[in-house]
């Protein structure tokens, strides 16, 4: 007999909310921003008109995901959007300039 897997959260084993669609992972479909549109180009730079980057966050388990067979809890999503913003506000208290008066953010 199989056990069907999207009954349950691959990570932790919490039962799927019946009404609730398998969730295999989570990302923000990697947008491209316009580095324009947020900073002046300046001369020098090599990337014509102006550069971009792509953003990219994404959760999925350990070991990779089985389309249709994987199912990931919010909980589990949460504890990943936790630790993507922790990393994200460490990395910009450490890039952040000084603030007058000698103060961190």
């Amino acid at each position: 007999m199989t056990r069907d897997r999207t009954q349950h959260c691959c990570t932790c084993g919490e039962k799927r909310r019946p009404t609730q669609a398998p969730v295999p992972s989570l990302n923000n479909g990697t947008p491209i921003v316009n580095m324009a549109d947020h900073r002046p180009m300046q001369d020098g730079r090599w990337e014509s008109p102006g550069g971009q980057l792509l953003v990219n966050v994404g959760i999925w388990r350990n070991g990779g995901t089985d389309p249709g067979n994987t199912h990931i809890c919010d909980g589990c999503i949460l504890v990943g959007l936790r630790e993507a913003k922790r990393w994200v506000d460490e990395t910009i208290a450490a890039l952040e300039p000084p603030q007058a008066g000698g103060r961190t953010p």
